[in-house]
């Protein structure tokens, strides 16, 4: 199936994201896929948003371009025909290379309304985590956040895939201001009642989300802030999770999110010295894991 004119690949951020072209609404939800962290740059996604909802998909700047499934036109049908009746998608591609062949992101449209959030990718053992993290949260809700309850999870054409609430279709801002402690500590508490301690793990580790950071925790209108992408989350030194996401921020926005931002234990901030050297250096993040190197660096160790 190649749907040739039907996206707009906007002229804003790292150009992955793939706005359907159909209608007005569809296109709405595809501009809601940007992620967008400072407020400069979630000023101007919220104007392009405006300038949508008054204009429909012409109003979204870039050109206009075809998407081919991977894996070519017979798989996607397969695999659309086990997921269930949808009219539309809007596509999120990995914006790394080195891990843009390994899978796809869309969210599900009929009448241009969500119906869910597809992922599917080369390696099962991804989508195994995440749905095993996300059982911790039967209700969708925890103290502090709420995450995606998953829909629908299966393996077809020989795609691994999984199907999650998606979030409203419209601009998220980071949750600024969160405790970070307290919700690290709970995500800890939460996973360790669903998540297998692989053998050889040391004994004071415990569990992670694995990439907390201000873009996968996210407000979208009022209430809890949703905390997305639990694909890594898995066991690391205490204190991981808000070490992570600390240095993140720093990097972002210049400075940590709270006033202990900047202290670390050794052991948590050599766990993800270790990780980040090991990101290709080849992708446009680069420059980013830099810093992010940087920052770790000159974290002020404290005791644990």
């Amino acid at each position: 199936m190649t749907t040739t004119g039907q996206f707009v690949r906007p002229r804003m951020g790292t150009g992955n994201i793939l706005v359907p072209a159909g209608s007005r609404r569809a296109a709405l939800a595809g501009v809601a896929l940007l992620t967008r962290s400072k407020l400069p740059a979630l000023a101007a996604q919220w104007a392009l948003y405006g300038a949508v909802a008054v204009a429909g998909p012409r109003a979204v700047p870039g050109p206009r371009v075809g998407w081919d499934p991977p894996g070519g036109a017979e798989r996607w049908a397969e695999l659309a025909a086990r997921i269930g009746p949808f009219d539309g998608l809007a596509v999120y591609e990995r914006p790394q290379a080195s891990r843009r062949a390994s899978g796809l992101a869309a969210v599900l449209l009929r009448r241009g309304r969500p119906l869910g959030f597809l992922k599917v990718r080369a390696d099962r053992g991804e989508l195994d985590r995440e749905r095993v993290a996300l059982s911790a949260f039967p209700e969708g809700r925890a103290e502090g956040f709420r995450v995606p309850r998953v829909l629908d999870r299966d393996v077809t054409a020989g795609w691994s895939w999984m199907l999650i609430e998606a979030m409203p279709p419209r601009p998220a801002r980071p949750a600024r201001g969160a405790a970070i402690g307290p919700l690290a500590a709970e995500i800890g508490r939460r996973l360790a009642g669903v998540l297998p301690r692989p053998s050889g793990t040391p004994g004071h580790w415990a569990p992670m989300h694995g990439d907390l950071t201000a873009w996968n925790l996210r407000r979208c209108g009022a209430g809890a802030p949703w905390l997305i992408d639990w694909e890594d989350a898995s066991w690391a030194p205490p204190d991981a999770d808000r070490v992570y996401y600390e240095a993140t921020h720093a990097v972002v926005f210049g400075r940590p999110s709270g006033a202990d931002g900047a202290t670390g234990p050794e052991e948590a901030v050599e766990f993800w010295r270790e990780r980040v050297a090991r990101r290709s250096g080849a992708d446009h993040d680069a420059p980013f894991n830099e810093r992010l190197d940087a920052v770790l660096r000159s974290m002020t160790p404290v005791p644990v």
